[in-house]
């Protein structure tokens, strides 16, 4: 049978048609959806696909945070004919250390020498027994009178092989004999073994073994066990340190102790810092809509995590970087054991910039023109508010992230402001004077209350455009007076408060100002460089007057307004209004606004942008799955 013949504009709409669908497999395939960095909360329990650093224990899922291990170990049976090994073995003083499901142990291990442990074939019975335990048909219903001629049972097989989840923290090491000495110690050896003939195994050992080596002060291990299991764990001697190790090790059948998620990022960027604080942030806490009970419960529950920072030079946390304890006991900043220490490090959860959850980290007190390493971490169970080891709890080690690096500014005439009333969006330094503002919340709301007023005067020319009128007689079809308002509202947050950093920076989309007034302590520019300064009305004084009247920071360098904020006012606000934005190249343009890079670098500032914005959902750049989609679709367009 021939094929029908389709007329030209049949064919056309087939082609169309064709490459519509290509197009939504093609997104489908390469723009799979962007998930939180945590677990959304539900009142309904969901599957959490989501979110890779939490354990996949079922306890988590369901938000158990102190879920004890059932089981009877006070029970030790005598029966004749049976192995301790099988129903319970009593330790010597020759035998390793016995390790039980899900609690720690901690031991000094002196350079040179082994620490010994065992985890047992019943603690594998156990985690079985329990789970049985918790089936209501385990056992078909016998009568005791009939038991002898009827005895029907259900019969379970114990698997041939069980997981074991073994973790180990290193919680302090030796230290150098001679000051000089920059590396760390060398990291302990974790040795495994499954033979009952070699039950201390270690570097001296000839049996069936295998080593690991810790990485940064932690290991984690999955072993398949069929019985016994035995652990060695061996520090090398070496004679440029002093002193030993102090280590802690977990074995599980549930699920790791101490866990440190090695390849999935940070989790944290910095959004600005200063010459003495810095503001951190995490990830998404969920992508839940603000409607949704999971939003709310994100914004009710409080924060999940703990910070850890030092200095880079610190040797003390060189090496123990993933271990929890390690740098609770080593660590320059550290939360307490009643939670993060309010004393330098203020915690709060915020909605600023994408309009989801992300909980903030504000640290003050740190020194000028210093590099710091912060590391994110959750304390077992996900709850920030205690730090206490839990023994027998599922993931009671914690778990840490890898470091990220922060480097403080050093003229002191810049400073971090966040959580604004009115500028809600701004969370970046400032030009700062301590002597005129020493106080940053009388800092914050000069500059707030300062755009506020001037706002007023825009929402009085509005007032006279008529916005709740018909279609016909609206001022704009695709833009309403709502994205007006908040144009502006972006537009005048941005240039009345300038994003501030040290004027000795070189970056070359930075743009010098008050170059002719004193620097906070006094001291001036060179007398050529403020000869040429003065005339420039750009490079003498800040953009907003006030700024040099009354905060009276000095040099700084401005991070501009990204233009875009500019274009945005002329296409949401009516004509009538007379909005108009400098052309690109003009004197006007280059020292009012910066343009988006491409790179993923902050070249100019813009409403909820941090200060690492490969993690800010506001750059601008397409991703390259994006463009790919793009021309892929412009190819079959052309061809079909």
């Amino acid at each position: 049978m021939p094929l029908p013949k389709l007329s030209l504009l049949q064919s056309r709409l087939a082609a169309s048609l064709i490459a519509s669908l290509m197009l939504l497999v093609m997104y489908f395939a390469f723009l799979s959806p962007t998930f939180a960095y945590a677990a959304d909360v539900d009142s309904i329990r969901p599957e959490d696909h989501n979110h890779k650093w939490l354990l996949e224990a079922d306890w988590q899922q369901a938000g158990i945070e102190d879920l004890e291990i059932q089981g009877d170990r006070a029970y030790q049976a005598d029966f004749l004919g049976y192995d301790e090994g099988i129903i319970g073995r009593a330790a010597t003083s020759d035998s390793p250390t016995q390790l039980e499901n899900n609690v720690p142990r901690t031991d000094n291990l002196a350079q040179g020498q082994a620490n010994y442990y065992m985890f047992l074939s019943s603690e594998l019975t156990l985690r079985v027994r329990s789970a049985e335990d918790q089936d209501e048909d385990i056992w078909n219903p016998i009568n005791e009178e009939t038991d002898s001629a009827n005895p029907e049972l259900r019969q379970r097989q114990a698997p041939s092989s069980q997981p074991v989840y073994v973790s180990v923290n290193v919680c302090s090491q030796p230290k150098p004999i001679d000051s000089t000495t920059v590396d760390p110690p060398p990291q302990l050896q974790l040795y495994i073994s499954q033979s009952s003939s070699n039950t201390q195994p270690g570097p001296d050992s000839n049996g069936a073994q295998q080593s690991f080596d810790l990485v940064a002060g932690a290991i984690m291990q999955t072993i398949d066990a069929t019985g016994d299991i035995y652990f060695g764990l061996y520090g090398a001697n070496n004679t440029a340190y002093e002193n030993m190790w102090s280590a802690e090790i977990a074995a599980s059948t549930d699920n790791f102790y101490h866990t440190y998620h090695g390849d999935s990022g940070t989790n944290l960027r910095l959004v600005d810092s200063d010459s003495s604080a810095a503001l951190l942030i995490t990830g998404n806490l969920t992508n839940e809509n603000a409607s949704s009970p999971a939003f709310h419960e994100v914004m009710n529950t409080g924060p999940r995590y703990v910070l850890f920072a030092s200095n880079s030079t610190n040797r003390d946390v060189q090496g123990l970087q993933n271990s929890y304890c390690g740098l609770a006991q080593n660590a320059d900043i550290k939360p307490l054991d009643s939670g993060q220490n309010p004393g330098n490090v203020q915690v709060s959860i915020t909605t600023r910039g994408q309009g989801v959850p992300r909980q903030q980290f504000y640290i003050n007190g740190i020194t000028s023109g210093t590099t710091y390493n912060a590391i994110l971490a959750v304390y077992g169970g996900g709850n920030s508010s205690t730090t206490t080891r839990r023994a027998g709890v599922i993931g009671g080690g914690g778990q840490i992230w890898p470091a990220m690096n922060f480097t403080t500014l050093a003229d002191g005439n810049c400073a971090v402001i966040f959580n604004l009333s009115f500028c809600d969006q701004t969370a970046y330094a400032v030009p700062a004077n301590p002597n005129n503002f020493p106080n940053l919340t009388s800092l914050a709301s000069f500059y707030d209350n300062a755009t506020s007023y001037n706002f007023q005067y825009f929402q009085n020319a509005l007032a006279q455009i008529p916005c709740n009128t018909t279609s016909s007689a609206q001022y704009s079809l695709a833009r309403t007076c709502d994205d007006c308002v908040s144009a502006y509202k972006d537009w005048v947050c941005a240039v009345s408060i300038p994003r501030c950093t040290d004027f000795s920076s070189d970056l070359p989309f930075l743009q010098p100002r008050s170059m002719v007034n004193p620097f906070p302590n006094g001291t001036m520019l060179p007398a050529d460089t403020i000869s040429f300064a003065s005339q420039s009305l750009a490079l003498n004084s800040s953009r907003n007057p006030q700024i040099d009247q009354l905060v009276k920071p000095g040099p700084y360098k401005e991070l501009l307004p990204c233009n875009d904020l500019c274009y945005n006012i002329v296409q949401s606000c009516p004509s009538s209004m007379g909005f108009g934005c400098p052309l690109p190249g003009r004197i006007g343009f280059n020292t009012s606004y910066g343009i988006k890079s491409s790179g993923g670098q902050l070249t100019c500032n813009f409403p909820g942008a941090d200060f690492d914005l490969a993690y800010t959902g506001g750059s601008g750049v397409a991703k390259p799955q994006q463009w790919l989609i793009v021309t892929l679709v412009v190819m079959i367009l052309v061809f079909v």
